[in-house]
């Protein structure tokens, strides 16, 4: 969250991706793929599984074929024809061949966070669910009903229609044997087992998002012209730097984001800024990519003395306070909701003056407490305290895919994070180091970083 901004967004298991950015005609395994189908000579025309990460991963660390042939249970000839499969002399490959030996290209170094993201969520949730096999396109079927809290929207933005989506969440419920979502008056809400399954699920999703997104060279390099920037957030010294460093006009234009879906105003926009928040996160037009430039980790604001000066407190332990949040409807004030109900309790939204005086004045009051972001360090009788759950807000960047303002949009992933961990140093170093000993939960502030987490 900005500190210089007027509002806060609180205010073998398989799992197929198809990694280029070119959606699978269906989720089938090599095995069963037409033998023209598996001699691509780079990644971005196939499919990839778990396994496929797990020899990125054992690339990387230097085991040569033999080893990787005995991690994985398998066959040095298998190993080595997907291997080949992986190598390729396309920008996009993420392995390169020299003899006998792979090595990892540029690309591939900046896909092994996720890869390793990827594989231990799959391992995770595959435990968690005791099966023998995760589809990805379950993955996206239960994450896209969560975020959205109705079957309806959900199919939607899967494009879909609604029986055929209710189908399919029957089939997955049976599948992983366990009760998903819970019937309300306003759509749906995650089941108990669904919330111990959601941040693996989540983790999973964006990982194999990152996994599938075209190489940067495959854009068009084509000089910008002005550019349209639909924010939810006004960044201080964004346009200055935007005009200054990236040599490139931009008209920047501040909205309120009301609902699920993307507004007139972004669509018509060339880049977006928004934050995605828990449980209500935005699902991406079709023609458009997007970036999370960074995470930041959800804390409370509570007066001070409340904490009884803990550096964490539960939201189970807020259940007795009551809260503040944006108005009814928005964004914000669902977030809290299904965040405060997946720890089994409805919250008592008193006040909906979350920004401003107001809001930091009723805090500093005792009456309330609200959620908020790492860098907001507030003034006053008023303490930002994390939450011991791993709860995380994910400001985000859309632009139009293949468009000319990619580049731009990308500068613009790179310069808010680099911000973000600038604030974090000066103003939390604690929790900085904390996300840099934790390369794989955090990646975004690893020492060397990627354009794509």
């Amino acid at each position: 969250m900005p500190p210089h901004d007027y509002r806060t967004p609180f205010g073998a298991e398989l799992v197929a991706v198809r990694i280029g950015g070119r959606r699978p005609a269906s989720f089938t395994s090599p095995a069963r793929r037409r033998p023209h189908q598996s001699r691509a000579a780079a990644i971005p025309s196939e499919l990839v599984e778990t396994i496929d990460l797990r020899l990125l991963l054992g690339v990387a660390h230097g085991d040569d074929c033999p080893t990787l042939a005995a991690s994985l249970g398998l066959g040095e000839p298998a190993v080595r024809k997907r291997l080949r499969r992986m190598a390729g002399a396309e920008e996009s490959a993420w392995l390169r061949q020299a003899g006998r030996q792979h090595h990892l290209t540029e690309r591939g170094r900046a896909m092994v966070g996720p890869a390793s993201q990827a594989v231990a969520a799959s391992q995770e949730i595959v435990r968690l669910l005791g099966v023998e096999s995760l589809s990805m396109r379950h993955v996206r079927v239960v994450t896209t009903i969560a975020a959205t809290g109705s079957i309806g929207t959900a199919a939607g933005q899967l494009q879909i229609p609604q029986p055929s989506l209710s189908a399919q969440l029957a089939r997955i419920e049976r599948r992983w044997q366990a009760t998903l979502f819970e019937r309300t008056r306003s759509g749906v809400e995650p089941a108990p087992r669904l919330v111990e399954l959601l941040p693996h699920l989540r983790l999973l999703d964006r990982a194999l998002s990152c996994l599938a997104a075209p190489a940067a060279a495959e854009e068009p390099s084509v000089p910008p012209g002005d550019l349209q920037l639909a924010s939810e957030f006004g960044f201080h010294g964004l346009i200055d730097a935007l005009r200054d460093d990236a040599q490139v006009d931009v008209r920047q234009h501040i909205i309120e984001i009301p609902g699920p879906d993307w507004t007139p105003t972004m669509l018509a926009a060339d880049i977006c800024l928004y934050a995605d928040l828990p449980f209500v996160s935005l699902a991406v037009p079709p023609g458009r990519e997007k970036a999370v430039a960074f995470e930041d980790p959800a804390h409370v604001l509570m007066p001070l003395g409340a904490d009884g000066g803990r550096t964490a407190v539960s939201l189970r332990e807020l259940a007795d306070y009551d809260w503040i949040s944006g108005p009814p409807g928005s964004r914000n004030h669902q977030s809290v909701l299904l965040l405060c109900r997946s720890m089994g309790f409805d919250p008592r939204i008193r006040f909906t003056a979350l920004n401003g005086p107001s809001g930091r004045r009723i805090i500093e009051d005792g009456s309330a407490v609200a959620l908020t972001g790492a860098t907001l360090v507030p003034s006053g009788a008023v303490r930002a305290v994390r939450l011991a759950e791993d709860v995380r807000v994910r400001m985000t960047v859309g632009w139009r895919r293949r468009s000319t303002a990619t580049a731009t949009a990308q500068w613009i992933v790179r310069w808010l994070r680099e911000g973000q961990i600038r604030r974090l140093a000066e103003l939390r170093p604690e929790l900085l180091a904390e996300m840099r000993a934790d390369p794989v939960g955090w990646p975004a502030f690893a020492e060397a970083r990627s354009d794509c987490q």
